[in-house]
């Protein structure tokens, strides 16, 4: 027995040191999260440009009445720049500038220039005056009117895209907006040229010659404004996708600035103000997404 104990004894000390070497062995794994993966912010995203032409087929200042003589010049042509937000894939919203079609109104007619006439009555043989005779008269001249209109607008606009079709997108949309027009209206300027007539007869030579007043008899009167005020649109049309980030946009809109003011010249030729703008156009333009 002693023998069993000292053999048990001895390998219980050399067993010892190694059980913390042995316990090491068998420590639970260590488990370590494996971090996200890094994604970029996209900058941008959502956002696109956009720029636009339009053409008025209905032609925005009514000169139906206007007389044959009257010379009219209206550009139909808009054009505005912006830029707008995809909130969603059916709901789009844009901001944009713009300028709105012009016009041209002249009207040239013949009337009368008030001014000064003398008439003097020379001896042909002696060259003395034999009589001279001054007051104020009127003679024939040019007469002209004419109108200038401007517009231009500041439009948020609100879209819906009713889906997308073998890459094309139709679209619903209306816009509120502020629009800032000019008119300028002149009426009743005078073209004033002096004259000399000599006619010679009995031995004696009439000459009667006439003379303007100051220029500023004949300059008329000049009537203007600027103004601020609503604007309105209702449109339709459609998207077609050319590439990952542009667009060709295609579509009608109807315009209105109600209480704005414009110049024509109405059926007798006379320079009139009106209140009111509309009209319908179509517009074809590019968007260009930042994403």
């Amino acid at each position: 027995m002693k023998l069993i104990s000292r053999i048990a004894s001895a390998l219980f000390a050399i067993l010892l040191p190694l059980t913390p070497a042995l316990a090491a062995d068998y420590d639970p794994p260590i488990y370590v999260d494996q971090a996200p993966d890094y994604k970029p912010v996209e900058v941008g995203s959502g956002w696109y440009l956009r720029g636009d032409v339009g053409y008025a087929f209905n032609k925005p200042y009514d000169f139906s009445q206007t007389p044959s003589g009257v010379v009219t010049d209206i550009s139909a042509l808009s054009g505005s720049v912006g830029m707008g937000y995809h909130f969603n894939d059916y709901l789009r919203g844009e901001l944009n500038v713009g300028l709105l079609p012009t016009s041209k109104f002249d009207n040239q007619f013949v009337t009368t220039c008030p001014g000064n006439q003398t008439t003097t009555v020379t001896d042909n043989l002696s060259g003395n005056v034999i009589s001279q005779v001054t007051g104020p008269s009127t003679r024939a001249c040019d007469g002209s009117d004419y109108t200038r209109n401007k517009a231009y607008d500041v439009m948020a606009s609100a879209y819906v895209d009713l889906g997308t079709y073998v890459g094309f997108t139709p679209y619903l949309g209306g816009g509120l907006g502020v629009a800032y027009s000019t008119y300028k209206l002149a009426q009743g300027a005078k073209n004033c040229q002096p004259d000399t007539v000599s006619t010679v007869g009995g031995g004696s030579t009439t000459t009667t010659s006439f003379t303007c007043y100051n220029s500023s008899v004949y300059n008329g009167t000049v009537t203007s404004e600027k103004q601020f005020s609503l604007a309105y649109m209702l449109g339709a049309g459609f998207a077609y996708q050319v590439t990952q980030n542009v667009a060709i946009d295609l579509g009608y809109q109807y315009v209105s600035l109600p209480s704005a003011k414009f110049a024509t010249i109405d059926s007798t030729g006379t320079p009139s103000i009106h209140k009111g703008i509309d009209y319908h156009q179509v517009k074809v333009g590019l968007r260009y997404d930042l994403w």
